[in-house]
């Protein structure tokens, strides 16, 4: 049995935001409000980069902790 929104939300009086949260929603939201995608190819992020700069969030700042030569185990280089 499908479930009718649009026909609820006039009867209650409701405007609320769609109660859509799959990911095509998703995706289209952050779209819509031109916000940065979440997963690209390397290629589409070469192309949105060319497109769009690089945001802030994408820029290396230093890293966060130091790599620790325990972490290798011998021989797997």
């Amino acid at each position: 049995m499908a479930v009718d929104h649009g026909s609820i939300h006039k009867i209650v009086g409701k405007e609320d935001k769609s109660a859509d949260t799959s990911l095509r929603a998703h995706s289209l939201n952050r779209a819509l409000n031109l916000d940065v995608p979440k997963t690209l190819t390397p290629h589409e992020w070469e192309q949105w980069y060319a497109e769009h700069g690089v945001p802030d969030s994408h820029k290396k700042t230093g890293s966060k902790f130091k790599w620790n030569r325990w972490w290798f185990k011998k021989g797997s280089r």
